[in-house]
This record gives C-alpha cells, sequence and structure tokens, in this order.
C-alpha cells in the first residue's frame, strides 16, 4: 500500500523566538501577534496595553500559567516574555528543591543537565500548545561580551 503524498501549504502556529538587546523593542514586537496574553517575567510590559497573567514569582507560577493556557486557550499567542528570567526562576527552583546554593554547586555540569531537563518540560508544554494552534513567541537578551582570542604561536 502506497503512502498517501500531501501537497500545498499547511497552516499551523508559529514557534518564534525574538532576541536583542535590552530595550530595542521586543515586547512590543511581540504585543503585535494576534491576541497576545503575556507570562511577563520581568514586568516590561508596563507600559504596553496587553492581556498578562500576573507577574510569576516562581518556576511553578510559570508552569502553572502554561497549563492555564493549554486548558483555557484563552489567546492566539503565548508570549513568554523573557525566556532568560523564565531561566532564573527554574534554576532557583532546582537549586532550593535540592538545598544548593547555586547551579554550580551541583557538580561539574550536573547543574545545567538538571536546568536544561527542566526546561525541556516547558518547551514540551510549549510544543503542545502549539499543536492545539497557539502560537509561540519567546523573548530573550542577547548580550555582548568581548571574547579574548588565545595568543597564536
Amino acid at each position: 500500500m502506497a503512502i498517501p503524498i500531501t501537497k500545498g501549504r499547511v497552516e499551523t502556529a508559529k514557534k518564534v523566538v525574538i532576541y536583542g538587546p535590552e530595550g530595542i523593542g521586543k515586547s512590543t514586537l511581540a504585543s503585535k501577534f494576534p491576541n497576545p496574553v503575556f507570562i511577563d517575567t520581568e514586568g516590561s510590559t508596563k507600559e504596553l496595553d496587553v492581556a498578562r497573567y500576573p507577574a510569576p514569582m516562581s518556576w511553578n507560577d510559570i508552569i502553572t500559567q502554561v497549563e492555564d493556557t493549554a486548558a483555557e486557550v484563552p489567546c492566539s499567542t503565548l508570549v513568554i516574555d523573557t525566556a532568560d528570567w523564565a531561566e532564573r526562576l527554574c534554576i532557583k527552583a532546582i537549586c532550593d528543591a535540592n538545598k544548593k546554593p547555586g547551579i554550580e554547586a551541583f557538580g561539574y555540569g550536573k547543574g545545567y543537565t538538571y536546568l536544561a531537563e527542566e526546561f525541556g518540560k516547558l518547551l514540551n508544554r510549549l510544543r503542545d500548545i502549539s499543536d492545539s494552534g497557539v502560537n509561540i513567541l519567546l523573548t530573550a537578551h542577547a548580550t555582548m561580551r568581548k571574547v579574548e582570542q588565545p595568543e597564536q604561536t
């Protein structure tokens, strides 16, 4: 039996990451997406006329808000503004749960493995929301770092 082949454009929800330096307009651009609801981790939407969840104070708050979006579908676009501040809350939750003072205290790379696993769970939840037709948009900060080249011999 032959496998059916389809043709043409397939409409799906978009998954987008907008990153750039602080203050460049990432949140403003995100507000232009269809019917957005923000999970505003850093308070950057205060000057925007947008729908938003209460400011998350913990990683669990973010997960709860994402799960609420999956259950209620209150929007056409879910915006997490910003992913790097969400990551900070994730790190704090991991460290608190394991009674560690910081992510480096787990030992060589282990803390970052826990972080990747936990943040990956969030990304999986977001994929499920996207599969249901809701656009997903994450904003993130880009930072300039000085890189020193090793001396060449």
